[in-house]
């Protein structure tokens, strides 16, 4: 029995993994409803399904890529494969990674605590390859059955289907962003999906974030002495961004006043401004000047931007009083539990997945429509599956790994030129059918005309043969 890769819509569901066969492990009570924890990393079809044939790692751990001793292992694409694995001894980017090379579609990674798995972050710590499956987690007792199950019938095939949560449709999609204002990593994601944003700025709603701390013994103090890594008196803080040079965490957080500011004052302005910012400033930290020149080249009001950042000051003293820009920021941050950065939203969804594509890089300095050439930037398709199918842009239909034409699933590939290849075929099956029954009537007319003649004349004959029997 052969599972293909079934990556169909699964509308109003969310996220389920359930054991279609053997029906004696299927119908085990614990099984009956099996939440999973999707990894931050790898790509994460949403609203998709993947359906195959699990097995089991050996060892279990699987930390090496050449451990797996699974003997019914088969790289055909077209059977799909998803490996079991416990977590522990090394990363889960590791595990993953490996499943990628022995050519599994999907890892699912069994907790070794008990434990309520929903709440852990499954993270890559920045690696840089690129990871184009899904890695989830299940808890520890649902795992140890379907193990133990497995390596008692091992003769048996155990099939699943994995259901990934589907998002919100809607006809203007909003997305939110958290990142680091000194961090130059953070800003890859914005980097790469620029050129994206461009091309859908009119049905897309864009939301900033910032990473900010609070200084705790600051708040025991009545916040009313200045502090170096922050403002406000220790109600905002960041990370002192360069170490022993001469920037501070003062430095940061004035950073997400002025960005807050140029965000007011116009929201494309704000997108070139941060592209160019990361790129030529964050490199050798020359923070002020280069940021002057970049509002400058952009065209952006310098001395508007200063107006905002003092009126959002009580007072015009930012290391003391407090600030409304960045006590709004701080708020949002609580009301998400954004304790961490990167973090995306897509209508109001927490993104879970590889945010950028770490193979490519973005060369600002080529123009804005400078669009990655891949399937597997997550955000994108993701963001374009959060559109209503009425309201799909046309960078959606050209880009997206299927899309939804007139109530119908299209399938669709960036790389591929199918269509052109069917266009081409169908026309000269058309060209190549006419040209038969053309040539088969002027055929056919020749043979009937050449049978009437022959007719004709055998009549005639006869015709004259009983003639001449009657002068006779």
């Amino acid at each position: 029995m052969i599972i293909f890769v079934l990556i169909t819509l699964v509308l109003g569901q969310t996220e389920t993994l359930v054991v279609k066969h053997p029906q004696e492990l299927a119908k085990k009570v614990e099984l009956e409803q099996i939440k999973f924890n999707i990894a931050n990393f790898g790509y994460v079809p949403y609203g998709q399904r993947i359906a195959g044939v699990l097995e089991v790692a050996s060892p279990f751990n699987f930390c090496f890529a050449n451990q797996n001793k699974s003997n019914n292992f088969n790289s055909d694409y077209s059977n799909v494969k998803v490996l079991l694995v416990e977590r522990g001894d090394c990363s889960f980017y590791i595990k993953t990674m490996n499943a990628q090379q022995q050519g599994y579609q999907m890892l699912i990674i069994v907790d070794n605590l008990e434990e309520e798995i929903t709440g852990l972050n499954l993270v890559s710590l920045n690696e840089t390859k690129e990871i184009e499956i899904p890695a989830i987690m299940i808890s520890k007792k649902q795992g140890d059955i379907i193990k133990e199950y497995m390596e008692k019938n091992i003769n048996e095939k155990v099939y699943i289907v994995v259901k990934f949560p589907e998002m919100k449709k809607t006809e203007k999609v909003n997305y939110q962003y958290w990142f680091s204002a000194m961090d130059i990593s953070s800003y890859l994601f914005l980097e790469q999906f620029y050129p994206f944003h461009m091309e859908m700025k009119d049905q897309l709603e864009f939301i900033p974030h910032y990473s900010l701390d609070r200084c705790g013994m600051c708040k025991k103090q009545g916040y009313n002495k200045p502090t170096q890594q922050c403002l406000s008196g220790g109600r905002y803080c960041a990370n002192d961004p360069d170490a022993d040079g001469p920037l501070t965490g003062q430095d940061a957080v004035r950073e997400i006043v002025k960005q807050l500011c140029i965000f007011k004052q116009d929201k494309l302005k704000w997108w070139k401004y941060v592209v160019k910012y990361s790129n030529l400033c964050l490199k050798d930290m020359q923070i002020s000047k280069c940021s002057s020149e970049i509002m400058e080249q952009i065209n952006i009001d310098s001395k508007e931007v200063q107006k905002c950042y003092q009126d959002s000051f009580k007072n015009k003293n930012d290391e003391i009083e407090d600030n409304e820009l960045l006590s709004e920021q701080y708020q949002i941050n609580l009301n998400y539990q954004a304790y961490y950065w990167p973090i995306l939203y897509i209508n109001d969804l927490k993104y879970k997945g590889s945010l950028t594509i770490p193979t490519k890089t973005y060369q600002f300095e080529n123009g804005p429509q400078q669009l990655l050439d891949t399937s597997h930037f997550g955000p994108l398709q993701t963001i374009c599956r959060s559109f209503d199918e009425q309201y799909l842009p046309n960078i959606c239909k050209q880009r997206m790994i299927g899309y939804i034409d007139n109530g119908n699933w299209v399938e669709h590939s960036q790389d591929s030129n199918t269509w052109v290849v069917w266009i081409v075929v169908i026309t000269i099956m058309i060209l190549l059918m006419f040209c038969t029954i053309f040539l088969y009537k002027r055929m056919f007319r020749k043979e009937t005309n050449e049978q009437i003649v022959q007719q004709v004349n055998i009549n005639l004959a006869q015709y004259y043969a009983l003639q001449e029997q009657k002068k006779i």
